[in-house]
């Protein structure tokens, strides 16, 4: 069994982990990874499917993937955290996610986005499991769901503007892509987009407050107030969680202004707790935005909440003049993706599957402290619940300003250091944790992380 060793082309036999072994690779042939780049090239804008390119040097396109590892086009196993982007919580290939699609696809891919089974089901498992949502509406992509959470929000309330924190990432809509990544301070509430492309007039909607600063946003609310439809916030923004008092402070101001406060939990949402942010908190939002993992890798998402908002979506209202927000779809609904994300939530909901998710994930964390302790270096282990990352700053990381202050070079030297021994990270992005990565890749990602901080101090 080929397991990754020190070099990022190794391929030593060794069956040390006793993992399950990865399925084979599919053919490419004779085909390099530079005869791929060169088709990627010619069919793809940047020979990208997004924004992300691996550095030079660790190139790969995974062909093939089961439980925590993956297989690259040249037969390279490594042990994987991207997971899909978050979105594969139980690791790739999990069989009762495959079951569930192959059944369905033998019944059908497709129907009419009016009706059907799998998505009734899946919207009725999500209010059990959610208790205070009163109602759920269907959709694709966590940006698709954040862009519908924001239209509800303005029907309901007659309002244009909304209140984001800087450095949150809510999908690629225009209303979302401001203040996402600032390299330089724009000054409260102003801010500027992270694209071409978007109509300056929408900056005039959008407000941006400092992340875990309640003095900040209250004073943005005070001003602002009876133009704001929305505020929208993640529970956990990037690595750094809410502290103490500042949803509450949200909360409370929404109430007082008649603001309807969204959660983001494309991210949180069924990783951190199967009950969503507010098991965690106490504190209810008017608004939860699910994605992610909520697929178990495939493409389904959901906006759920309050009936008082949520009822903006219903029909029967008859039109805009009525209330009437049009938040659907043609794929909305689409019963693969409800059959897979179906059979995601009954496995987290096994007995003891949730449990020894977040064991595994604090171990990592709490071995990746030791490491850091020990190296005398200025790093920190960052992430809430099964989210992780090592990060090189003296002072506490909170929001986007105190993490700008980090050494991103070091960080980069450290994740390239992780890939080249095995362990496949995003360089300079966030890396998840699923119920797939157990006691050995636990011990594997340790191993492989104490020679890598070592790199990158050098």
């Amino acid at each position: 069994m080929r397991i990754p060793c020190s070099g990022f082309a190794c391929n030593a036999e060794t069956d040390s982990l006793g993992k399950t072994p990865v399925s084979s690779p599919v053919d490419t042939g004779s085909l390099s990874y530079a005869g791929i780049a060169r088709r990627a090239e010619d069919a793809l804008p940047g020979g990208v499917l997004g924004r992300h390119a691996y550095p030079d040097g660790i190139e790969h396109v995974p062909v093939s993937g089961k439980g925590a590892w993956i297989v690259d086009h040249a037969g390279r196993e490594f042990l994987d955290y991207s997971c899909g982007g978050g979105s594969l919580i139980l690791g790739y290939s999990h069989p009762a996610v495959v079951r569930a699609v192959q059944n369905q696809a033998e019944r059908a891919t497709q129907f009419v986005s009016i009706l059907n089974l799998p998505a009734l089901q899946l919207a009725e498992r999500i209010k059990e499991l959610v208790g205070w949502v009163d109602r759920v509406r269907l959709a694709l992509s966590g940006a698709e769901a954040v862009m519908f959470a924001l239209r509800l929000a303005r029907a309901a309330t007659g309002r244009d503007r909304i209140l984001k924190f800087e450095g949150a990432y809510h999908g690629n809509s225009d209303y979302a892509l401001w203040g996402v990544a600032p390299r330089e301070p724009a000054g409260y509430p102003a801010t500027r987009p992270n694209s071409a492309g978007i109509p300056e007039a929408i900056g005039d909607l959008v407000l941006v407050a400092p992340y875990n600063d309640p003095e900040a946003a209250a004073a943005i609310m005070a001003e602002e107030w009876r133009k704001i439809a929305a505020i929208i916030v993640e529970p956990v923004q990037r690595f750094y969680a809410a502290e103490p008092g500042f949803l509450e402070m949200l909360r409370r101001s929404c109430d007082d202004y008649g603001i309807v406060l969204i959660y983001d939990e494309v991210v949180t949402g069924f990783r951190h707790a199967l009950g969503g942010a507010a098991e965690l908190t106490g504190i209810e939002p008017d608004l939860s935005v699910f994605g992610k993992a909520l697929g178990g890798g495939l493409p389904v998402s959901a906006v759920a909440g309050r009936a008082a908002v949520m009822s903006h979506g219903d029909p029967r209202r008859g039109g805009p003049e009525d209330g009437y927000c049009y938040v659907t779809s043609s794929q909305a609904g689409n019963p693969l993706g409800c059959a897979a994300a179906l059979a995601t939530l009954a496995e987290l909901a096994r007995p003891g599957v949730m449990e020894d998710f977040h064991k595994s994930a604090e171990e990592l964390k709490a071995g990746l402290r030791d490491i850091a302790r020990k190296s005398g270096e200025a790093a920190q282990v960052v992430g809430a619940g099964p989210l992780w990352d090592i990060v090189f700053a003296d002072g506490p990381i909170r929001n986007h300003r105190s993490a700008m202050r980090a050494d991103g070079d070091r960080h980069r030297r450290f994740h390239l250091g992780l890939v080249e021994r095995g362990v496949m990270v995003r360089v300079g992005g966030r890396s998840y944790f699923s119920t797939a990565h157990k006691d050995r890749e636990v011990a594997f990602t340790l191993r492989a992380a104490e020679t890598a901080l070592r790199s990158a101090a050098k």
